[in-house]
């Protein structure tokens, strides 16, 4: 696992370092520091200084995808107009391997609006990372109740505050079975399975009382 980890993210610095007004491009993280596990996904920080970061972040998944797969790619509004930060989905038979791009430039730019990223992002592509993303701080017992009471509040769950972080992952998964359109089915059929491989583990699924 880490060792494909390693050759993704390789494959990525390379194809990145090879796009003009890069100054650099490096590995940070839980891999860089040897702290992955198999939920790890890549994180990557891109040097662009010189040229308006925020740009070249609406740009980078185009250029990316010229030169490899890519399934789906998200932007994190949240993060902006501080840091910019594009999400690129690597497998979609692994909802985890996401190589997390960190666009930065000195001096900052800060030019592209949280709105500017909302409007790149695709809503089902945007739910499908947001639950990955909550699921994996589930299943590491990380503080996520915050993030996965207002994961669930934007699918419109009823009364989301008087249910458990369990139960709530469940039902934006189903949100995600029954909304998503057909070319992510692969990629939601593998958070099913992902869900029941970590409830196999840590018992996630809500029992009936």
């Amino acid at each position: 696992m880490k060792e494909d980890l390693i050759r993704r993210a390789q494959e990525i610095i390379t194809i990145i370092n090879q796009i003009p007004n890069v100054k650099n491009c490096t590995l940070y993280g839980s891999l860089a520091e040897n702290r992955d596990d198999s939920l790890s996904d890549i994180d990557i920080e891109v040097d662009i200084s010189g040229m308006d970061n925020g740009v070249f972040a609406l740009l980078l998944p185009e250029l990316v995808k010229q030169k490899m797969q890519v399934f789906y790619t998200d932007y994190a509004p949240s993060l902006a107009p501080e840091q910019y930060v594009v999400s690129i989905a690597l497998d979609e038979e692994n909802p985890f391997l996401i190589a997390d791009i960190r666009c930065r430039a000195y001096p900052h730019y800060g030019t592209i609006s949280k709105e500017q990223l909302k409007d790149q992002n695709d809503p089902y592509t945007h739910m499908l990372k947001l639950w990955t993303i909550n699921l994996k701080h589930f299943a590491r017992d990380d503080d996520c109740s915050d993030d996965i009471h207002r994961m669930a509040a934007k699918v419109g769950i009823q009364e989301q505050r008087k249910k458990d972080k369990a139960e709530l992952l469940m039902e934006v998964l189903h949100w995600l079975e029954s909304n998503a359109p057909e070319h992510l089915s692969c990629f939601v059929k593998s958070c099913r399975r992902e869900a029941e491989r970590i409830d196999s583990e840590i018992d996630i699924y809500p029992k009936a009382n």
